[in-house]
């Protein structure tokens, strides 16, 4: 017998099928990594369990497993999710300083004060708010897993790539001392960043605000 021809609205419909299951695929997945977040915000990375998560997302483990195999691989989801859009609110969509001495650095350095003053940076917070994460659970979640540890290393890697590009920058223009390399300044920065989550975690008073002067002062030209 001859095989039916496809017509174009057999097509259509098909390809909107395809869509609705594939937006719905994703929404199951975003809803499973938002409550993970939740949770881990709440409780902590070590505490709550693979049903725990899947019932404050409203599906079952079923639907867990068709997106994630492992409960690391939820942890390193949410740590994209969160990773991403913090460096995206520090680096992104900068202004357009050319020609006017620089000063990205100082100009993202705002940023990330601004954000760990308003909670939002997701491993270290003050003015009493409590971080999203607390650092020393992640660095246990690193010693135990090659998987969580290797998403940080790149996540502090883009950071530092990141930084580095700003510093270059200023340098070219004049605003910074052109005698360190850029690479080594931005290694630098986020060395004090991730000292001073330790500090924080350790109840030690901090003020963002004048470490970041302190450095921009100084990395400026004389």
């Amino acid at each position: 017998m001859p095989r039916k021809k496809t017509t174009t609205k057999a097509r259509a419909k098909n390809a909107r099928q395809v869509e609705t299951r594939d937006d719905a695929k994703q929404q199951t997945r975003a809803a499973l990594v938002n409550a993970a977040l939740e949770l881990f915000a709440e409780q902590g990375l070590d505490v709550p369990s693979l049903d725990a998560i899947c019932d404050r997302a409203g599906y079952t483990r079923g639907a867990f497993y068709v997106h994630f195999k492992t409960r690391e691989d939820i942890l390193v989801a949410v740590m994209d999710q969160v990773g991403e859009s913090f460096l995206a609110s520090v680096f992104a969509n900068m202004p357009d300083l050319s020609g006017t001495g620089g000063h990205r650095f100082r100009h993202a350095a705002k940023r990330f004060v601004d954000s760990v003053a308003s909670g939002s940076y997701p491993l270290m917070a003050t003015g009493g708010k409590g971080p999203l994460v607390r650092p020393h659970q992640l660095l246990d979640a690193c010693a135990r897993s090659p998987v969580v540890r290797e998403r940080y290393r790149d996540l502090v890697g883009l950071s530092v790539a990141a930084v580095a590009g700003l510093v270059k920058s200023d340098q070219d223009e004049g605003a910074m001392r052109s005698d360190i390399e850029a690479e080594t300044v931005a290694t630098m920065a986020l060395a004090l960043i991730i000292g001073a989550q330790t500090m924080n975690d350790l109840g030690l008073a901090l003020d963002p605000a004048r470490l970041a002067s302190a450095i921009e002062h100084l990395l400026a030209k004389g």
